[in-house]
């Protein structure tokens, strides 16, 4: 994102807007047309080429001045593109588009800057990289195989599913015309993989955070994640914790959210019947605390 998103968490910080608590990653660090280069599909002369305040930088060195940039930004985590995406308009697939080098050099410099590292990640190579590099979570995770979820329970990192968006453009992949031709071809092939990926993840231990990727389909839509996740195997205990424990200890903020104890800051939610018992009670939700105050109510 650009500078309004940043300018956007500052404001709620501040207490000048209302909204949700925000931890803003900055542009993603993605190599020349790499998923993350949004110049991708557009004429030359339109653009200036994209250098290290956008994210893009390829090698190890420029790739090391890229995170650095993103932090001096006002990042709170790193986030990159380990390898290409659906809706980048490029025929270049979503396999690996970063060596291997520069993954570890991303995860290097931002471990020296105290921030985490989300890695973008469908195709197998390149989440199998990621997580030799380091990084703390993977975003997707289509097409991870026996070795993935090995590496996932060995160094502990959180797999973000996002069945949601993976319905959405399998969905939107059938309509003539919704997508540019490269992004319709992958669409069509990576949304019907992505469900099953989380059952297999789950099923084999590694751990789950909740995650969406909603923008990609509509805004205020999330809560079908975790339909999706049931029907993937998990219990809805288990997704509860997804977005609560886990979600919060992959954030870093484990000592102030993510459970009702004394001495956090009381950030809840509340619905009219038991989510244990039907996960679709979550689509409806009633009351909105955030820091011990009332902020969205049905009443």
């Amino acid at each position: 994102m650009g500078d309004s998103a940043f300018a956007l968490r500052d404001a709620i910080n501040r207490g000048d807007i209302p909204g949700p608590r925000i931890l803003c990653a900055g542009r993603a660090i993605t190599p020349t047309g790499g998923h993350g280069d949004r110049t991708n599909g557009y004429r030359e002369d339109l653009f200036d080429m994209p250098g290290a305040l956008d994210g893009v930088a390829d090698g190890e060195a420029n790739i090391r001045q890229a995170v650095r940039a993103q932090v001096k930004r006002g990042a709170d985590l790193i986030k990159t593109t380990a390898t290409g995406g659906v809706l980048s308009n490029i025929g270049a697939g979503v396999e690996q588009q970063l060596f291997d080098d520069e993954l570890r050099a991303i995860v290097e410099t931002a471990r020296l800057l105290n921030k985490r590292v989300a890695a973008h990640a469908h195709g197998t190579r390149g989440i199998n990289a990621a997580l030799r590099a380091g990084v703390d979570s993977i975003e997707h995770g289509t097409y991870l195989d026996d070795e993935s979820i090995r590496l996932f329970v060995e160094t502990g990192a959180f797999l973000v599913p996002t069945v949601h968006a993976g319905k959405f453009v399998e969905l939107k992949a059938q309509d003539e015309g919704y997508f540019p031709p490269p992004v319709r071809r992958k669409a069509a092939a990576v949304g019907p993989q992505i469900q099953d990926s989380l059952r297999r993840a789950h099923e084999g231990g590694v751990r789950i955070a909740f995650g969406t990727d909603v923008g990609v389909g509509a805004h205020g839509t999330n809560a079908e994640e975790f339909v999706y996740m049931v029907e993937a195997g998990m219990s809805p205990e288990a997704c509860i914790v997804a977005a609560t424990v886990n979600a919060a200890e992959l954030c870093g903020l484990s000592e102030t959210i993510g459970t009702l104890e004394v001495g956090k800051v009381a950030d809840l939610i509340a619905v009219d019947g038991n989510p244990l018992d039907d996960i679709e009670e979550l689509l409806g939700v009633d009351v909105v605390v955030k820091g011990g105050r009332v902020v969205e109510s049905g009443d």
